[in-house]
């Protein structure tokens, strides 16, 4: 299985820090990035944290409704607020774990796309290869917030979601 970990809020859509899930808008190549990644024999999952539902701003919003109709092959979902020292709110590596062990991935071989410095701390903490996108919060990501996973390099730096999956698709270089 190619796994590729997606982060949901800045990276697929959205501003940065959706508070309430039902305000999320993809976009612009978000829906083709997971055509585009399908078609190439990638597993295109979700890995988000949601602290919208522990502080009960998600008003029963169905996650799974919008992820199914995206195209995601699955989606791990972290519930907790901040407070709640859980293991899997990024940047600690809880959802990438329960990935790897429900379908036996080997963490070299998957990918993490995101906009923040969590995605890239916990990708490269599971030794995922990174790869950040510039929306969201990627300009903070490759700036002020840089040292928080200095130790990891992403392998490229995309403008957007869509730009990253055509170069995992080998449809443009970096």
């Amino acid at each position: 299985m190619k796994a590729v970990f997606i982060d949901r809020d800045g990276t697929m859509g959205g501003s940065y820090n959706v508070e309430f899930p039902q305000d999320y808008y993809a976009y612009e190549g978000t829906a083709e990035a997971f055509e585009l990644l399908n078609r190439n024999g990638f597993s295109p999952m979700i890995f988000t944290n949601q602290s919208c539902i522990a502080r009960g701003k998600d008003n029963g919003y169905d996650f799974a409704c919008e992820f199914k109709n995206i195209g995601a092959a699955d989606w791990f979902i972290c519930p907790h607020d901040t407070a709640d020292n859980c293991n899997c709110r990024k940047p600690k590596t809880g959802l990438l774990e329960q990935a790897k062990q429900k379908y036996k991935l080997n963490m070299n071989e998957c990918f993490v796309i995101g906009d923040r410095w969590s995605d890239m701390l916990a990708g490269g903490k599971m030794g995922c290869k990174l790869i950040l996108v510039k929306t969201g919060r990627g300009g903070e990501a490759l700036g002020c917030d840089r040292e928080k996973w200095a130790e990891y390099e992403p392998v490229l730096v995309a403008d957007t979601l869509y730009e990253a999956a055509k170069w995992l698709c080998g449809e443009v270089k970096p």
